[in-house]
């Protein structure tokens, strides 16, 4: 089946940020013909996809997408993608939203009431800006029997979800971070109303359920064109020859190495500020290579055991790293960095919190949400001495999050929905 699907979001092309790319890489790909879930052969990171009947491929929807003009033209994310883009004049931010991060909490994260005020006059103004869009959209439509399914995510996701209600367009929700969570009285309309609420992994989606009274939840996991963005499987295996060569003519490679990708209030920058100088004690062989940029990143540099590279390319971080970390403060949104490293063959070592158990598989260690310093010393060590057996199980694993099954899943939701 196939029909109409109207994206309202925020942000969408220019991106501003993971959760944008991949909504985005999963219209265009919806809005091809390709196999639902279950038709899906079992598509190999960096390798063609596999000849698929005829017989075996779902008509591609027609897509469009209304959002916010204001961070420019879009990129080549939607280029060749025939998606119908609406740039809408609508600021991202206000005086609310500056004030919240300038009066941040002591976590770092923004100022909760002052975010409320802004998420609260964003969606007004969002549903009242779409709303005579998604009526020319379905007057379009009103000559033909195709079904037509809303989809939205993070911020705005409260205004979009009103205005499919009223017009009478189901819809599903994307759920990426912690952002509902924090703010349950904006946004718990918006997911109960949903047809269904897609998680990257099955542990988010329980912690969704957990919280909101939801209708259906479903796994859509993050999609990742390994291919895309790194090429073949020689070139990936010849950049991670090159790394380790590199450390060898150094003299470093007997020196242990872990990598940690992105710093926040939510991806553990007040755990690692404890780690850091425990494992320095713990196990002083060991150094920390933090990547990333931002201030929670650059303060990590301060420890003795620690680098802080700024901003590198990940394909520079893996081919050098022989161990990943990666941990969260509450909500288990997937990782994509975990199964990045795992491309590279290199393990991860994570905390057992909403996906990430998903994400790391057989290849890493996953400690638990309550586990002391010397829990993760431990696990580090483990994982270091197995980084060889563990990197190839995590290298096995990747594929979990190639594109191509994650908008095959993305497709069975609009099937089911429509």
């Amino acid at each position: 089946m196939s029909g109409l699907l109207i994206a309202a979001v925020r942000d969408l092309n220019p991106p501003a940020g993971g959760a944008e790319m991949s909504l985005a890489t999963l219209l265009g790909g919806v809005g091809r013909d390709g196999p639902l879930a279950a038709a899906a052969p079992p598509y190999i990171p960096l390798e063609p996809s596999p000849d698929i009947s005829e017989a075996d491929l779902a008509q591609g929807w027609s897509v469009s997408a209304l959002q916010s003009g204001a961070r420019g033209t879009p990129t080549e994310l939607t280029e060749d993608s025939q998606i119908a883009r609406w740039a809408l004049d609508l600021p991202v931010e206000d005086l609310w939203s500056g004030l919240a991060w300038r009066l941040s909490e002591k976590s770092g994260q923004p100022r909760r009431w002052l975010q409320r005020r802004h998420l609260r006059k964003a969606n007004a103004r969002f549903a009242k800006e779409i709303d005579a869009h998604i009526s020319t959209i379905l007057g379009s439509q009103r000559d033909t029997d195709s079904p037509v399914v809303g989809v939205t995510q993070l911020h705005w996701s409260a205004g979009a979800a009103e205005r499919f209600t009223a017009h009478g367009v189901p819809y599903v929700v994307f759920v990426r971070d912690e952002l509902q969570f924090r703010h349950p009285r904006i946004y718990h309309a918006s997911l109960e109303g949903a047809a269904a609420v897609c998680c990257a992994g099955a542990g988010l989606g329980e912690q969704v359920a957990a919280t909101f009274d939801v209708k259906a939840v479903r796994n859509v996991r993050l999609p990742v064109d390994f291919a895309g963005r790194f090429g073949s499987a020689a070139v990936v295996n010849g950049m991670r020859k090159a790394g380790l060569s590199a450390r060898a003519e150094e003299g470093d490679l007997d020196v242990p190495r872990i990598a940690i990708v992105g710093v926040t209030p939510e991806k553990g920058s007040a755990f690692y500020q404890r780690l850091l100088p425990h494992l320095a004690a713990a196990w002083p062989e060991a150094r920390m290579d933090v990547h990333g940029g931002g201030s929670y990143a650059e303060a990590l540099g301060r420890f003795s055991n620690t680098t802080w590279h700024g901003h590198t390319p990940v394909e520079e971080v893996f081919s050098r790293a022989d161990v990943h970390m990666l941990t969260v403060a509450s909500t288990g949104s997937w990782g994509r960095v975990v199964n990045e490293a795992g491309l590279f063959g290199v393990p991860t070592v994570s905390v057992a919190t909403g996906s990430q158990p998903e994400a790391v598989g057989a290849g890493g260690i996953v400690v638990p949400a309550d586990a002391g310093l010397d829990d993760w010393v431990s696990a580090l060590k483990q994982v270091h001495a197995d980084r060889v057996s563990l990197g190839e199980e995590a290298r096995a694993h990747c594929g979990i999050v190639d594109h191509r099954r994650s908008i095959a899943a993305f497709r069975s939701v609009l099937n089911e929905v429509a």
